[in-house]
């Protein structure tokens, strides 16, 4: 046991240690560049202006400052806007300062670890960044307006330093992901201080800031709670869909599961009346039907484990190549005598060579049988099931299909399908026994093996199944 427990340590720490050290790695990088371009550059030393502390401070609240604009998405900070004026004002002299806001901002919020320096330290280089592009631009762009293009480069490199440190440091966490649209659509916004400057001089420029990150403040609150509404909203009707599906599950076990353990008890009781009464040859048919309900009972237990199964488990069987008509011949098969008591005629329509599909043959073969067992189900007497394999639309593709000349389903019946315990109100199938598993069984077998399923239905013209599979690669 000892020497398994040090077989395994040793086998999960070079990845964890791994990880640190290529976190600890890019760390070192990107602060001791950050480090060089304030050092290295002209111009970055700390200035004494009387601007520089107030204007500093602004890049604070620029960077505490974040909205978000949709659900489930993190904050974008509003730097670039007071960054414009900043830039305009004391140039890269601002660079030491911003390191240090960066890093007491990041603390603020509540980042820690590598992530709090890479962060800032990006944030100064794409800052260094967009006024070198800015100054270039002079010369190669004169007609651009050089705020304009600071804050373009500014937002731009931002986005790509960030992408960069979550691909190179998985473990640079919390911070928000730069927005470059909206970064270009607020930047007018920050050329005001710089036209209040331009005229009324500094103190104007202190003030248009002051009040354009009030402005700010209001505008961010004001997104942040219509993205917070609709997040409860969402939330609120994810509640619904989960109290509808505990109440169609409650309906489920109450209907499903009565009539069997009605049987079984009633059947149990007459059996014990026949042993006392020494009445003992209907004893194996009681005992038959007994077994044949708690058949019923475990059928269903078993589809609700798969299906909970399928949905939350991350482990699968591994996909190999599948030849569709060995499938189909199989299914086929077995299920043949369904249909012969129906005098229905289940055909296979042949087709020419067809590439193997990438899946889980034990997936497959329950997908195939529950949407056939359904066809045969829900067509009339003396009906047709057609089962079929074909090349997808889709390049690399195959198709598994069945076709009915049952009963069809109605438009709003289509969306709900695939629903755990859905059963249409249809009375033709209200008439018929099942749990409204099957097919959202078969939807999630057919989704974790990479492909999906379609339905083409319409009432009283029966209904067709497509189920589309990756192809495997020939070799």
């Amino acid at each position: 046991m000892l020497m398994t427990w040090q077989l395994r340590a040793g086998l999960t720490r070079p990845r964890g240690t791994h990880m640190r050290l290529r976190d600890l790695a890019y760390l070192a990088l990107v602060l001791l560049a950050a480090l060089a371009t304030i050092v290295a550059f002209s111009g970055t030393t700390m200035s004494t202006d009387d601007v520089f502390v107030p204007l500093s401070c602004a890049l604070a609240v620029g960077l505490l400052l974040t909205v978000r604009l949709a659900p489930g998405h993190p904050g974008a900070a509003l730097i670039v806007l007071p960054a414009i004026a900043v830039d305009a004002r004391l140039g890269l002299s601002v660079l030491p300062a911003l390191l240090f806001a960066s890093i007491v901002v990041d603390f603020v919020r509540g980042v820690r670890g590598p992530a709090v320096f890479i962060s800032a330290s990006n944030t100064v280089l794409a800052f260094a960044a967009g006024h070198a592009v800015a100054e270039l631009s002079l010369n190669w762009l004169p007609q651009a307006p050089t705020w304009l293009v600071f804050a373009a480069a500014f937002s731009i490199v931002r986005l790509a330093l960030w992408f960069v440190a979550r691909q190179v440091a998985p473990r640079h966490p919390r911070t928000e992901q730069p927005d470059v649209f909206l970064s270009l659509a607020l930047a007018p916004v920050g050329f005001l201080p710089l036209v209040a400057a331009e005229r009324l001089g500094d103190g104007a420029l202190l003030l248009s800031m002051a009040a354009l990150l009030a402005l700010l403040f209001v505008v961010r609150e004001a997104a942040n709670l219509v993205t917070l509404r609709a997040e409860t909203e969402a939330e609120r009707d994810r509640l619904k869909r989960a109290n509808d599906l505990q109440d169609d599950m409650i309906h489920m076990i109450t209907h499903e599961l009565r009539n069997p353990l009605t049987l079984v008890m009633s059947y149990a009781q007459m059996t014990r009346r026949s042993a006392q009464d020494g009445n003992v040859e209907q004893i194996p048919n009681y005992i038959a039907n007994v077994e044949r309900a708690g058949r019923s009972i475990q059928r269903l237990m078993e589809n609700l484990l798969q299906l909970s199964k399928l949905e939350r488990s991350d482990s699968l069987l591994t996909p190999e190549p599948v030849q569709l008509p060995n499938v189909v011949n199989q299914v086929v098969l077995d299920l043949a005598p369904l249909a012969k008591q129906k005098d229905q005629s289940l055909v296979i329509k042949p087709t020419q060579h067809l590439e193997p599909a990438l899946a889980v043959p034990l997936l497959l073969r329950d997908a195939l049988s529950n949407l056939v067992s359904n066809a045969v189900k829900y067509t009339p007497q003396g009906g047709e099931i057609t089962v079929w394999t074909e090349r997808g639309r889709d390049v690399g593709t195959v198709v598994l299909g069945v076709r009915d000349t049952g009963i069809g389903l109605s438009e709003d019946d289509q969306k709900r399908l695939f629903t755990k315990f859905f059963r249409s109100s249809d009375p033709r199938v209200q008439r018929e026994r099942g749990s409204g598993l099957g097919l959202a069984l078969t939807h999630a077998m057919v989704q974790r093996m990479g492909g999906r399923i379609d339905v083409d239905s319409a009432l009283g013209a029966g209904t067709t199944f497509r189920l589309t599979l990756p192809a495997a690669k020939s070799a």
